[in-house]
């Protein structure tokens, strides 16, 4: 494996979002943020699908931990401690990853994400996020895909949010 700042700067130019969310997280509840996630080996495709259930925001007080399950794998060797502890700011929450057992496909990712991507769009899924991501770090992958969701929705939920109160005097 790489060393830290080399594997987090692999993950960033290495995958990719094919297709995000198209609402923001929920406010006021846990949000699930169903996923695949493709990656190539060999000749073939392994397709994950499962969902990341993110606890609703929280208003950040210092000295509040994280709480991650299912990201600990070989693949993020040691590197969400590390993320933690060098200041990578996730919201205050609760962040569980619920996968399903890979299916391996005989197409190439390319192949693989234009079928995966189609069925999504021809079922209307606006919720299911599909993302590419090199096999060793598809995990580190997928946790940057939650924070780039959490990023794209702070600022309606903020908004949200400071309406009910307002609202509520």
């Amino acid at each position: 494996m790489l060393p830290f700042n080399e594997t987090i700067d692999f993950t960033r130019r290495n995958m990719r979002v094919l297709k995000e969310r198209k609402n923001p997280l929920f406010t006021f509840g846990p949000t699930k943020l169903p996923y695949l996630c493709l990656t190539a080996v060999g000749d073939d495709t392994l397709i994950r699908a499962g969902e990341v259930v993110s606890d609703k925001p929280k208003i950040v007080i210092p000295g509040h931990d994280f709480e991650f399950s299912g990201f600990d794998d070989e693949d993020t060797d040691g590197c969400l401690p590390v993320l933690i502890a060098r200041g990578v700011k996730m919201p205050t929450a609760s962040y569980t990853n619920k996968e399903q057992p890979a299916r391996r496909v005989s197409d190439n990712l390319a192949a693989a994400a234009e079928r995966e991507i189609a069925r999504l769009n021809d079922a209307n899924d606006t919720r299911t996020g599909v993302i590419c991501a090199p096999e060793q770090v598809w995990r580190l992958s997928l946790l940057l895909y939650v924070g780039q969701q959490i990023a794209r929705s702070s600022e309606s939920n903020l908004a949200e949010h400071l309406e009910r109160l307002r609202l509520a005097e």
